[in-house]
């Protein structure tokens, strides 16, 4: 009876150690794929977020910005220049904003942990949804193209100040403490800036006007001539 049990035993001993020696490292058989730096561009849809037109604009003038998240800063390694770096450092999580840094900041009701941080104005809430919803659609790296760029009718609600927002201007130019002590928060403070010249100035990026956005890449043709139009038409309150 001892025998058999005891061959028992070895024998289970050796199974084990067959097991043992039989197992490995999992394959990952559904790796993550790198950050694509070239950008999938096609035609603009109403309902997408797209990476390159709608947010990159507002992270490179609200956030990529000199002792931040600049390539020279870095601030707690975070980079925030171009997709690639903000994907690698932004902890984003395609379809799950509420775990993604990137979103989580935004909406941090602790003013040391929100982003941007004071005395700059925290993001408006249109423009959060639009991380939020951007992560949700998968936190791809879109652009889009305008077939065509609408110049009639342009409203200051409905294209001009959402256009300063998405460039940071409004970020900037906000609050107790506005970079250059200019403002540019409501209808009244962008009408007196487009009456004086020096909105369309920072905007063209014209010689003796401070840039504007600072850093990153001057606003696209498209909202320049829509402003423009705004101006033009004696800049309605509509």
């Amino acid at each position: 009876m001892k025998e058999t049990i005891y061959s028992v035993l070895l024998f289970l001993a050796a199974i084990i150690m067959v097991l043992q020696a039989c197992q490995h490292e999992p394959e990952n058989l559904n790796p993550d794929p790198d950050p694509d730096p070239d950008p999938v561009i096609g035609d603009c849809h109403p309902d997408t977020v797209y990476f390159q037109n709608d947010l990159l604009p507002l992270l490179t003038a609200s956030c990529a910005r000199s002792g931040c998240h600049d390539a020279a800063t870095q601030a707690d390694g975070v980079l925030l220049t171009n997709y690639e770096s903000v994907m690698e450092t932004g902890d984003v999580r395609p379809g799950d904003p509420e775990n993604s840094d990137l979103y989580e900041v935004l909406v941090e009701d602790d003013p040391d942990k929100r982003m941007p941080p004071p005395p700059n104005e925290p993001l408006a809430q249109e423009q959060i949804q639009q991380f939020y919803t951007w992560i949700m659609q998968g936190a791809l790296n879109l652009e889009c193209i305008d077939a065509e760029c609408d110049t009639e009718d342009v409203t200051f609600s409905g294209v001009v100040f959402p256009h300063l927002q998405n460039y940071g201007c409004v970020s900037c130019h906000s609050g107790s403490s506005p970079n250059g002590a200019v403002l540019l928060a409501d209808y009244d403070a962008v009408k007196t800036m487009a009456e004086s010249g020096r909105l369309m100035g920072a905007i063209r990026q014209l010689d003796g006007f401070a840039a504007m956005p600072p850093t990153g890449d001057a606003m696209a043709d498209c909202p320049v001539d829509q402003i423009q139009s705004w101006i033009d038409e004696e800049m309605p309150d509509n």
